[in-house]
């Protein structure tokens, strides 16, 4: 008797621990890269997915912009990596050659999203990316008690900016980060040039053009003949420059809205950059966001459990918080449509000025053409060459870092400080 009542016990006790054993969670390991408010913001969403996914456990881990890049190459050897890493699209080029990703096409409908989006991390046909929000575009703010209209050009903008300057009292018609080339590209656009040539697998970096040598000249008498700029101002002397008051325009990306908005409240200005008079093209920053890349070694239910995940952040739920929260254009056509975004000024005028935008190249020599254009604007502006000597060397610097990519594709030139990593 006492047999027959232990085997259905036994029974019982395998088939309870089994049940354990298979309802213990999946885990999927997610690197970012994001400010502290966005990590927070993160957490929140992971929290909400976690109580509807009880079965999927999401472990989000902290690193710097290129602590990020590095770790995440490494981890292809190692194999210890995150199931799930965010980044800027410029980062596609660099991982998609390393092999460390694998296409999410099939992942999401593509209808979903807003082409250009898609476009941003799209190399040989495949989509390497899912785009979570959309941005780290260049923006013109004023301040509505400095300025009544913001110029729609830049005949427009340098008249308004040189009746404002007084060198002496520290005033400048215009502030910016002056020797990025992430700032200068708005310029080169304006005239009709592009750091990158892409037909197909062929990828030329394009710096010693005649429409890039127009851009620069242009940039340098904004200095010299038209003295509206500082002397010399990186990102944090324009900012200064402008919540200050002592700048009439400031150009800087949408990751200040934030900031920006608190500081000065209803005073804050948005607008587009301005109309090349010139040429009569748009000043186009480059267009990015972030974007979320799937290991390629994830593989089986942790494969699933990321589809899972990254469905979720493209829901409506996610995309609105991606804009109201964090003051970012939202991914998903569904979203840019609900009214809480619709609605909102900031993001209404944000949306503007990316609309002359053009999505970052992904190309992994996208990292030598910000090499050579970095080289060129410093020596052009502080003088050391001529515009036309400026031109000829940034060509011959990209070109030299051109092969250092080919020849070690783990191991790019750092663009960070061109993509700020607070951007996305």
């Amino acid at each position: 008797m006492k047999r027959n009542n232990l085997i259905p016990s036994a029974l019982a006790f395998f088939a309870l621990t089994a049940g354990a054993v298979q309802a213990a969670p999946v885990k999927i390991n997610f690197w970012e890269q994001s400010p502290p408010e966005t990590g927070a913001e993160i957490d929140k969403w992971i929290a909400v997915f976690q109580k509807s996914n009880p079965n999927i456990q999401v472990i989000r881990q902290h690193y710097e912009n290129e602590e990020l890049r590095t770790k995440f190459l490494r981890s292809s050897v190692t194999g210890d990596g995150a199931d799930i890493v965010s980044g800027p699209n410029d980062i596609a080029g660099v991982f998609a050659t390393a092999g460390v990703i694998q296409p999410v096409d099939g992942m999401f409908k593509a209808d979903m999203f807003n082409s250009k989006s898609l476009d941003m991390t799209r190399i040989d046909g495949k989509t390497w990316g899912l785009p979570l929000n959309e941005g780290n575009h260049l923006i013109l703010y004023y301040n509505k008690d400095l300025v009544k209209n913001p110029p729609a050009t830049t005949k427009d903008l340098i008249d308004q900016a040189k009746a404002f300057t007084n060198e002496k009292q520290n005033k400048y018609g215009l502030a910016f980060f002056q020797s990025e080339p992430f700032w200068f590209v708005s310029f080169l656009h304006g005239f009709g040039g592009s750091p990158l040539q892409v037909n197909g697998k062929d990828v030329k970096v394009t710096i010693d053009t005649p429409e890039m040598q127009k851009a620069l000249q242009f940039l340098v008498d904004l200095k010299d003949k038209e003295k509206i700029l500082p002397k010399e101002c990186n990102v944090d002397c324009a900012k200064s420059l402008f919540l200050s008051g002592n700048a009439l325009f400031h150009i800087s990306g949408d990751w200040e809205l934030s900031t920006y908005a608190e500081k000065l409240g209803d005073k804050l200005g948005i607008a587009p950059l301005p109309v090349i008079t010139e040429t009569g093209k748009p000043m186009a920053p480059m267009l990015g966001g972030l974007f979320l890349y799937v290991n390629a070694s994830t593989k089986g239910k942790e494969l699933d459990a990321t589809r899972k995940f990254l469905q979720y952040l493209s829901s409506k739920q996610v995309q609105q918080r991606v804009a109201t929260k964090l003051n970012k254009i939202p991914a998903t056509i569904e979203a840019r449509a609900d009214a809480s975004v619709k609605n909102n000024a900031i993001l209404n005028a944000s949306a503007q000025a990316a609309a002359n935008a053009r999505p970052m190249p992904p190309q992994v020599e996208m990292r030598a053409a910000w090499d050579g254009m970095r080289i060129m604007v410093q020596r052009a502006l502080s003088g050391k060459e001529t515009v036309a000597q400026a031109v000829k060397t940034g060509q011959r610097a990209a070109d030299e870092a051109l092969k250092g990519i080919q020849q070690t594709p783990g191991k790019k030139p750092d663009t960070s400080a061109a993509m700020p990593a607070k951007a996305g």
